[in-house]
């Protein structure tokens, strides 16, 4: 069986690059907010929901409480991009 993961990868994409870009400030990423001129593309907006959820699930974004579509990469989100939170916050705190 085959997995097309082509919408799959486009948002997450998407969504780590804002995420990213505006870290540590929760951003939104709804469907409207990262393709907004693709609002006619349902079956896209229901690959993008299930890609939040997916990232939900895995523990990769949190949802910022108080609002519908911002969120947050976690400590696991930064690590898949190979920053470790733990060692940053470490070597902050014990920088002499």
């Amino acid at each position: 069986m085959d997995v097309d993961f082509t919408r799959f990868d486009e948002s997450v994409q998407a969504i780590f690059t804002c995420l990213l870009a505006n870290y540590p400030v929760a951003s939104p990423i709804g469907f409207a907010d990262v393709f907004p001129q693709e609002q006619a593309d349902t079956e896209k907006r229901e690959a993008h929901i299930g890609v939040i959820a997916y990232l939900k699930h895995e523990n990769l974004i949190a949802h910022e409480t108080g609002s519908a579509s911002s969120f947050i990469l976690t400590k696991s989100g930064l690590a898949l991009i190979g920053k470790d939170m733990d060692s940053h916050i470490w070597n902050l705190l014990n920088d002499d």
